[in-house]
């Protein structure tokens, strides 16, 4: 029995008489443009939803009582003058580079790899937990260690090993792995530690998030297995 694709259009053969889609990658693609994740930010101002949550300070205007005869006169409005971000400009930058994307797109979509499904829905969750860690004002040690064990046991996995030559990540999993074992060793006899980033790192890091959201849910650590 033959049926249509409701994403792609491409007649297929059916195994089950209830699929509608010719592959998982067209059943996941058709997911994401129902939530519509799969829209590129087209604005520095867009682009910065995909910052990590920080505290903002909000200065409230103090008012004094009037009575009702008081009459407000209304300050002439000036031109507002947007500030450029430099950080902002930097992350657009980075995020404008497709190669990473069409990489991915290639592991996922194309030659329907699991083991690229695998170890990115992994980093998703990972690079979420590192960012939220960078904005922190303390993290304890121990946080920082199961992240780093879950690297070293993601890329001990044979998923990890049988990654395709194109994945794109294997570089920056390597880095953050090597830079948490230094770090935790170094902080191993204490409590907690104020966990930042370099610049250029959590730039990276947060394009890498950015990129991954585009195939890979959000996932919550307790709930995954990274052996």
């Amino acid at each position: 029995m033959e049926k249509e694709c409701q994403h792609c259009k491409k007649t297929f053969t059916v195994k089950r008489i209830d699929s509608v889609y010719c592959s998982r990658s067209c059943r996941q693609m058709a997911y994401m443009a129902r939530k519509g994740t799969n829209q590129k930010p087209k604005t520095i101002e867009a682009l910065g939803e995909i910052l990590v949550n920080t505290d903002s300070s909000f200065i409230k205007d103090k008012t004094s009582s009037v009575n009702h005869e008081t009459k407000i006169i209304p300050q002439t409005e000036q031109n507002h003058v947007p500030h450029e971000s430099r950080i902002l400009n930097l992350i657009h930058e980075r995020v404008n580079d497709d190669r990473n994307l069409l990489s991915l797109n290639a592991c996922i979509n194309t030659h329907e790899d699991i083991h690229s499904y695998w170890v990115g829905l992994r980093l998703r969750c990972l690079a979420e937990c590192l960012l939220m860690f960078s904005e922190a004002k303390f993290t304890r040690i121990s946080d920082l260690m199961e992240l780093c064990n879950a690297f070293t046991q993601a890329r001990k996995s044979i998923h990890y090993q049988n990654l395709p030559d194109v994945f794109p990540y294997r570089g920056i999993i390597e880095d953050i792995n090597h830079k948490l074992k230094s770090l935790c060793i170094k902080a191993q006899k204490s409590e907690q530690v104020k966990f930042r980033m370099k610049e250029q790192d959590k730039i990276e890091l947060i394009a890498v998030r950015y990129e991954l959201a585009q195939f890979f849910r959000k996932e919550k650590f307790s709930q995954l297995n990274f052996e």
